[in-house]
């Protein structure tokens, strides 16, 4: 019994490795894929089996919540979303018949289900856009024509363990379309930043680097989400020349402890580390809009600096008051600490 035809299809390959090109509309996908799981979850967008015959599913548990982000994605790009193609085995449910213009030209006779190899977050996505909006798009797809299932298990299992992906502070640096990433990038190269040649974007860490872009990026959100500066919607100069002035005060109180100019490795201090950029944005996060001007959009940086000076007693040493805390939890031990010298009357 045919369940849907697909229209406009390419074919490609000899013998097992033959495979079909072309695009699914959204609103029979979930009718003709499906997840070979080991891990069901009912929750997920896809059809779900998880025994063919006599062999077990290999799929991963699915994350509904990723599938739902990606159709988000998918309606609110309609027309000019990216997606790559999703990876299918048609289990020789598939049919591929010929035009009589070109052997390789054609369509799809579909009796079943292909299994889904790779892509079943994407396809989730577009079968959650789909319900929610009934505007049908097209999915593009590769899909082997008659692959076994051990071949399958096999081709996920390279795809997943051999590929790598994009490194975070990449994607800040790609993404300029989001403010911190786009601030990020001006502490990273412009001149008059205290942070100038110390900030990945690419995600290869240097000797001289302290940082990547991606952690920077997410604590100069942190540092402006008081509700101050949300209302005022600082522009990206604005944020710059307070993130440079907040940063440099750090510099002047901590002589010693600014270590910008030594190795990461040989670094005696937790300051220039990712512990010290939290415990700060935290501390900024409660803060620095105390010290915010709407008005006049500027900060007084003469009682911050002096606010600031009274937690220059501090222990930044990395086997001093917080040895062992790093990150987040560190960060957020210190700032505490600091956040108290800061309020105090000395």
């Amino acid at each position: 019994m045919t369940i849907a035809e697909i229209e406009n299809c390419f074919l490609y390959g000899e013998g097992e490795h033959k495979r079909i090109f072309g695009s699914i509309s959204t609103d029979i996908l979930k009718e003709i894929t499906q997840v070979f799981t080991a891990e069901p979850n009912l929750k997920n967008n896809c059809f779900e089996v998880s025994r063919i015959g006599d062999v077990e599913g290999y799929q991963r548990r699915a994350m509904p919540s990723r599938q739902n982000l990606f159709g988000r994605y998918v309606t609110e790009h309609e027309g000019e979303f990216v997606s790559p193609p999703v990876l299918l085995n048609a289990r020789g449910e598939w049919e591929f018949v010929p035009s009589n213009e070109n052997k390789n030209v054609g369509k799809i006779i579909i009796k079943d289900r292909a299994n889904i190899i790779d892509g079943q977050h994407r396809i989730g996505g577009f079968i959650y856009a789909y319900k929610k909006n009934e505007k049908k798009v097209k999915a593009d797809f590769v899909a082997f024509l008659n692959i076994s299932l051990e071949k399958e298990n096999e081709i996920f299992d390279t795809i997943n363990t051999t590929q790598k992906g994009v490194p975070p502070s990449l994607s800040v640096r790609n993404r300029q379309e989001i403010q911190e990433n786009r601030v990020v990038k001006m502490l990273a190269e412009n001149s008059s930043s205290p942070f100038v040649g110390r900030i990945s974007m690419t995600g290869t860490m240097l000797p001289e680097v302290k940082f990547q872009a991606a952690q920077f990026a997410k604590n100069i959100k942190r540092t402006f989400d008081d509700g101050a500066f949300k209302e005022s919607k600082l522009s990206d100069e604005e944020m710059f020349d307070i993130l440079c002035e907040c940063w440099n005060l750090i510099a002047k109180t901590y002589p010693d402890q600014w270590e910008i100019d030594k190795p990461k490795k040989d670094m005696d201090y937790k300051l220039l580390e990712l512990t010290g950029l939290i415990a700060w944005s935290l501390v900024f996060q409660k803060r620095l809009g105390q010290y915010f001007n709407a008005d006049e959009r500027t900060i007084d940086f003469t009682a911050l600096e002096k606010a600031i000076s009274r937690a220059k007693d501090v222990d930044w040493s990395k086997d001093g008051d917080f040895e062992g805390l790093t990150g987040e939890v560190g960060g957020r031990q210190i700032s505490n600490k600091i956040s108290f010298e800061m309020q105090s009357s000395k």
